[in-house]
């Protein structure tokens, strides 16, 4: 009966101290604060001066915020159903081959997407192009004529199409 009784104290006791351990983590986890959004990141390779990162944290103060509204419109627009068909018939037309426009046009046919919808995301993407657009321009604002220079010929080599033929 002793043991039992000595047990069950030890058990209490350690109850008591865990607890509010498990409360401060739940506490700590609700007061820590998401980060703003971000709009604009310094390009890989380049080093930016004091003023430069400060020009560049006040253009993600101005459009951060603004860009994620837009993110979170258009993720809306279009339903975790409707998610989930495009999804499935992605996956189907890719094993039959298809790629590109074929691809597209078999996840819009399987998700149903009604003309409302498509209005709502042209209008989002009117929208992201805009706020893009102005990105870049901040950006490029901030950037001495070394770095886009630098950034470009960063650029060069990445694409694609800018393979050159060796004739």
């Amino acid at each position: 009966m002793k043991t039992i009784i000595h047990t069950l104290t030890l058990f209490l006791l350690a109850f008591a101290v865990i607890t509010p351990t498990f409360a401060a983590d739940k506490a700590n986890k609700a007061k820590k604060k998401k980060p703003a959004p971000v709009a604009v990141k310094a390009p890989k390779g380049i080093e930016l001066s004091a003023d430069q990162k400060t020009a560049l944290a006040a253009l993600n103060k101005e459009l951060g915020p603004k860009l994620a509204a837009c993110r979170k419109e258009a993720a809306g627009i279009i339903t975790a159903d409707q998610k989930k068909a495009m999804g499935a018939a992605i996956k189907e037309a890719r094993t039959a081959g298809k790629k590109g426009k074929e691809l597209r046009e078999a996840a819009e046919a399987a998700a149903n997407i009604t003309e409302d919808q498509k209005t709502k995301q042209a209008e989002c993407k009117k929208a992201m192009g805009a706020l893009q657009k102005e990105v870049r321009a901040g950006l490029s604002g901030i950037l001495s004529d070394e770095q886009k220079a630098q950034l470009k010929a960063g650029r060069k080599g990445g694409k694609k199409g800018d393979k050159k033929k060796t004739e």
